[in-house]
């Protein structure tokens, strides 16, 4: 049992990874445009799906509220949650979900957090 919870753990892991990688779109997205767009911004799903292209239409406040944790990622909605422990529905909107990981894949996302690598930059 121990093999297969270390494969569902790394498994979990590389979810998260391919997330990190549609939540740095997403940063550089909010940065120029939030500013420019009064309204909502298309974000790119943040689902584990390395092949998803959907976007989520959102305002740069309501982005900010899901980027106010690392751990937490915007996806739409049906898309593919990762079963067990290590990701959980937080809020569910028209158009989305807001998950957050836990565990290995809670450890990933907060490791590849840009924020959270800037402000340790800023600290130190």
């Amino acid at each position: 049992m121990a093999e297969r919870d270390g494969l569902g753990s790394l498994r979990d892991c590389r979810f998260a990874a391919n997330q990190t990688v549609f939540r740095r779109s997403n940063e550089r997205l909010s940065q120029h445009l939030g500013a420019l767009a009064p309204g909502a911004v298309q974000y790119v799903c943040e689902c584990g799906d390395d092949s998803c292209a959907d976007l989520v239409s959102l305002l740069t406040s309501e982005y900010e509220h899901v980027r106010s944790n690392s751990t937490r990622f915007l996806i739409a909605l049906d898309h593919e949650i990762l079963p067990g422990d290590s990701e959980r529905v937080l809020e569910t909107r028209e158009h989305h979900h807001v998950v957050e990981k836990s565990g290995a894949a809670g450890a990933t996302a907060k490791s590849t957090d840009i924020r959270q690598s800037r402000a340790v930059a800023l600290d130190g």
